[in-house]
């Protein structure tokens, strides 16, 4: 059943769609962007040897610099490791959705929203490190997905603790995601979910083992290339205490584009990425969702969190929603509206799901909110894309006082 879902045609139809749009003109702006001056510069740094200092761990910057050495350093090599994770998030997207559900229109409608989403997209089209994490963090979740019903579990554990440990080797906030994805297995009642009924004291301890010691071995080997690859004196621990203490000392307040955890569902304060004059025009890049579906279904979020506990898919959904936000509100450092990637394709999900067990009941309506998903899609793919557009024209997509570039 599994080998039959996935090989229906949407989910890779939706991988190229989302490629095409992630690789269109995909080295422009012709130099770097925002954060990108960080990560990429880091990334050079290994083929230049030049010591850095970054407050995530490395294996983002690990891929640049691996990309660098084969390729050149030009903003089509520092930015299509991201094109291409991004576009696999898409089918990924598809395959949670049908696997929590069982439900090809449920998940067709995730892959669709999911390529009308303007945050992965901008997302995926710059050298920066928020993609890698949350497609190795989705993916450790679809493996303890298909080690929960697998006769023999143990090697979709082990995937399952490799691309834990890979998630948390980019960034720390991958626990957001892997954090519950471990907790699946080990308590599968909590999500809604059931246990394969052999569970021996062996699958338990390697589930331990997978799970804790893979990961750990994972973090740990990332650091010895990192170390290895620059030359550098620091040991495993200093680093890691140094990354620390430079989220510590980060201010909570003072950035105009901080957008902190409390204003998400209103989408407050997007991130301008990039904003440059064109002639009488204005290129800008915003980490901007789609507002339709990011606001209609921050209303089916709220009517999941009171109706959707008995149903395994809301459920598990619901959990993955309030983990990627409600921590967030401990974290006392400033947040941007990036950060709300993992929280963004979750609400993506847990939309489609609910629109899938509605489809049959409402298809006409349906089908006309993702009419509207995709005319709003098209509305801000200036501000996703970089295609420059008029005094007027930015305006007019300036739909709060707070959407503004300074």
């Amino acid at each position: 059943m599994n080998r039959l879902a996935f090989s229906h045609w949407w989910p890779w139809l939706g991988f190229v769609i989302a490629l095409g749009l992630h690789l269109w003109q995909l080295g422009q702006p012709a130099q770097l962007v925002s954060d990108e001056a960080f990560f990429v510069n880091d990334g050079r740094d290994y083929v230049t040897h030049q010591t850095y200092f970054d407050p995530h761990p490395p294996l983002g910057k690990l891929q640049l610099g691996a990309v660098f050495s084969l390729a050149g350093f030009t903003p089509v090599t520092w930015r299509i490791v991201n094109a291409v994770e991004g576009a696999l998030i898409v089918p990924l997207l598809w395959w949670l959705v049908w696997r929590l559900t069982r439900q090809r229109a449920a998940a067709n409608l995730a892959l669709i929203l999911a390529l009308a989403d303007g945050l992965l997209l901008v997302e995926s089209r710059l050298g920066l490190i928020n993609v890698p994490y949350v497609l190795y963090s989705l993916a450790a979740l679809a493996a303890i997905l298909k080690a929960l019903e697998a006769r023999r579990p143990g090697r979709w554990l082990a995937a399952a603790g490799l691309f834990i440990g890979a998630g948390l080797s980019v960034k720390w906030l991958a626990i957001l995601i892997t954090g519950p994805a471990a907790a699946l297995w080990f308590w599968p009642q909590l999500f809604g979910q059931r246990h394969h009924p052999e569970q021996s004291r062996g699958i338990k301890a390697a589930a331990w083992m997978c799970l804790l010691l893979i990961p750990a071995a994972i973090y740990w080997l990332t650091f010895r290339l990192h170390v290895g690859w620059l030359g550098i004196s620091s040991g495993f621990w200093q680093l890691n205490r140094q990354m620390l203490n430079y989220h510590l000392s980060v201010p909570a307040a003072g950035d105009p584009y901080a957008a902190p955890w409390w204003g998400w569902l209103l989408l407050w304060r997007p991130f301008v990425y990039w904003s440059q004059a064109v002639g009488d025009k204005m290129g800008a890049i915003w980490s901007l969702p789609n507002p339709w579906v990011w606001w209609t279904g921050g209303g089916i979020f709220l009517y999941s969190l009171v109706k959707g506990w008995r149903q395994p898919a809301a459920r598990l959904l619901n959990i993955l929603l309030l983990a990627t936000w409600l921590p967030l509100a401990v974290i006392n450092r400033i947040m941007y509206s990036y950060h709300a990637l993992p929280f963004d394709l979750a609400l993506i999900m847990l939309t489609a799901a609910w629109l899938g067990q509605w489809w049959h009941r409402y298809r006409r309506w349906i089908a006309t909110y993702l009419a509207v998903a995709m005319i709003v899609f098209a509305w801000f793919a200036p501000w996703y894309l970089n295609i420059p557009l008029s005094h007027q024209q930015q305006k007019l997509r300036q739909w709060l006082p707070t959407w503004t570039a300074k």
